[in-house]
Formats: structure tokens, C-alpha cells, sequence
């Protein structure tokens, strides 16, 4: 079992934050909460699912609901501990038994950290794991649904301290559009935990190693950044990735529809791009690329953008005159598969495009 530091915490956050490709909340929010549990003396551990009991039980807690638009002024209510606490001792008493360890949902520089603060509180740990290994949109885009298992029973919580018990669901695509709507209705956003199974199961069904993986990622950009090399460069390097486009957000159409932030993001190139642009497609995440309107990178891969410090951009907090890199990897093998792509490929976002991999577009477009 690993106890987590402030540098490490860092590392979590820059790394979550990269993979959170756009989305996986607010890494600002992410990094003080998690600074405040070591500050006032808590652990975060961080263990393999070999370290637990495998008959015991974990679940996972996040956030569900829209990003703010980048344009929006109004501030979001916070949920305390108190309502996160009692929405977790709801679901174990629907369960009958305590929950031993959380699993995050996702990797990004919110909702990773979420579930590593709820841990810490308890003094429980954050598995080495997630659903979906990068940041996603949408509760269809975990491995738990590619695997064959319900994510319920649950429990869903407003920032107000309402509380909805999901005990199950007759599909998951209606079990995204309830939680969605109440998000919608609730300031935009809910607390979910969801997903109890053993750690057996979870071991089996999670991404193993994508929280360390994170950690690992922001290694690289202090790294880059102490020895004044390329930042993007060497979180390609690491992604088995690519530099495609360097250039300057030139404009945003990106609402809030339906518990999504929705919309298109325009970069315009400069230096040896200076005749392109670039155009990603939002959802929550950036999820589908367009170079002069023609694809670069299609779902599940990784369009990461970077400021001009090396950080991940969150989408909701872009601006127009802000300088980015875009660097593209390869997304989890596991949503790469026949049945991984009828989930979150192109066409599961009403995209007209069979998915071809990122390195073969961008060995196409001859940009290796």
C-alpha cells in the first residue's frame, strides 16, 4: 500500500487532469481537497487490488452532470462531506455490509480525487483502478457495463441533501438519462456511488494501475518542465502518442445541453500549421478531432490539449487567445475492441465515421 504526499498529490493531478482529456472535473477543486486531508492529518492510501480482501466490498463515488460553459458566471453549490457521507451509509445499508474501498469512476483531476478523498475521510483506500481509464461522458462508458455488470444498486445525492436510492435499473442507457435529468434539475451536478461488487470482481473488470499510471504522467511534465525540455513531446513520448498541432483557440460554441457541455472548440495554427485549423468535438470530453475538416482522432482515443505551461485544459476553462499544443494517443486497449467500440466509438455518439485508429490518421495525414 502506497500513502500518498503533496508531491505525489500533484503528480495525481496533473497526470488526472492530461488524461481527463477536457473533462473529469475540476482539477483546482481536486487538488485543495486533497491537500486539506493530508493537512489535517489523514491518509491517502492507494492500494493494488491484490492488497484487499477479495470477498470484501468496494463501490465508486463521483460526480455526474454537465461542466460549467467556460462563459458561465453562475458558481455551482459544493457538496460537503456530510451529504457524500450519508449517501455513502445509505447505499450500505441497502447492501446490509460495510464497504472496505472505493474504485474511481475515471481518471480525471476531479472525480480521481473525489474518490481518494472519500477514502481518506474513512480511512479506507483508493484501489489502483478505474472504469474507463481515461476521462468519459457518459455512465455507459465503464468497463463494469462492457464486462456484463450492473452498476446498481446506488445512491444519488443533490448538493441540497436529497437522496434517491437506485436499487436497479432496466438499462443503463435509461439509468444515464435519470441521473442525468436530476442532475440537470439539481444546479447541474449529483453525487453518485454506485458499483459494488467484491474486489475480486473489480480486479477483474477495472483498468489495473491507471491511478499510478496518472501519478506517473505528471512525473513526466515536472520532469520536462526541471530540465526545460518539451513538455508535449514527452507526454507523447509516454502515451505512445503524438504532437499533431500547435496554435491558439480561435473561438468556442460549447452549451450546456441536456446535462452535457456540448459544442465545438477552433484552434488556429501557427508556426508550421499556420495555414490549419483544428476542430474538436466536445462532450464533457474532447472527443472526436478534425484537421482542415478532415479526421484526426476518432473515440475512445486521447485528444489531450496543453497550455503553454504543459497542463492539461480543462474545457471549462478555455478562452479564446489561449496557447495549446494538442497531443493524440491511443485510448485503453479495452475500448478498442469490437464491443468496446459499440459503446464509446464514433457512431455511439451519432458520429457518421467507422473508427479508425489515431496512428493510422495520423500516419495518413503524414504527421509523424
Amino acid at each position: 500500500m502506497r500513502l500518498l504526499n503533496y508531491s505525489d498529490v500533484r503528480h495525481l493531478i496533473i497526470g488526472a487532469t492530461i488524461l481527463g482529456v477536457g473533462g473529469g472535473g475540476d482539477p483546482d477543486r481536486g487538488f485543495k481537497l486533497l491537500c486539506e486531508d493530508l493537512n489535517c492529518g489523514r491518509s491517502l492510501k492507494l492500494c493494488s487490488f491484490d492488497e484487499l480482501n477479495l470477498d470484501s466490498y468496494v463501490a465508486t463515488p463521483y460526480f455526474a452532470g454537465s461542466m460549467p460553459s467556460p462563459k458561465s458566471k453562475s458558481s455551482r453549490k459544493s457538496f460537503t462531506e456530510d451529504v457524500m457521507l450519508k449517501a455513502l451509509r445509505i447505499l450500505e445499508g441497502v447492501l446490509g455490509f460495510r464497504l472496505e474501498g472505493f474504485v474511481a469512476t475515471e481518471i480525471g483531476g476531479g472525480n480521481t480525487a473525489i474518490a481518494l478523498h472519500l477514502a481518506s475521510i474513512l480511512n479506507l483506500p483508493l484501489l489502483d483502478g478505474d472504469q474507463s481509464g481515461r476521462s468519459v461522458p457518459e455512465l455507459t462508458h465503464s468497463t463494469y457495463y462492457l464486462n456484463g455488470l450492473s452498476l446498481a444498486p446506488s445512491v444519488i445525492a443533490s448538493p441540497h441533501g436529497d437522496y434517491i436510492i437506485f436499487k436497479e435499473y432496466s438499462s443503463i442507457n435509461n439509468y444515464e438519462g435519470i441521473v442525468r435529468g436530476i442532475a440537470s434539475q439539481v444546479s447541474g451536478s449529483v453525487f453518485v456511488i454506485d458499483s459494488p461488487v467484491k474486489v475480486d470482481v473489480a480486479r477483474r473488470v477495472a483498468i489495473n494501475g491507471s491511478v499510478s499510471r496518472a501519478i506517473e504522467i505528471g512525473e513526466v511534465v515536472d520532469e520536462a518542465k526541471y530540465k526545460g525540455l518539451d513538455v508535449a513531446s514527452k507526454i507523447a513520448e509516454k502515451l505512445n502518442g503524438y504532437v499533431i498541432f500547435e496554435g491558439v483557440i480561435d473561438g468556442y460554441e460549447l452549451n450546456e445541453v441536456e446535462g452535457f457541455l456540448i459544442g465545438n472548440v477552433y484552434v488556429k495554427g501557427f508556426g508550421k500549421h499556420a495555414s490549419s485549423t483544428l476542430r474538436i468535438w466536445v462532450k464533457n470530453e474532447n472527443i472526436f478531432a478534425w484537421m482542415d475538416e478532415e479526421p484526426i482522432a476518432m473515440p475512445p482515443d486521447l485528444i489531450i490539449m496543453l497550455n503553454e505551461d504543459g497542463y492539461g485544459v480543462v474545457n471549462s476553462k478555455i478562452n479564446v487567445g489561449m496557447k495549446v499544443k494538442i497531443v493524440v494517443a491511443p485510448g485503453p486497449r479495452e475500448w478498442r475492441t469490437p464491443r468496446g467500440l459499440e459503446i464509446i466509438g464514433p457512431r455511439s455518439f451519432g458520429l457518421n465515421y467507422d473508427y479508425k485508429p489515431v496512428e493510422l490518421l495520423v500516419k495518413e495525414r503524414h504527421l509523424t
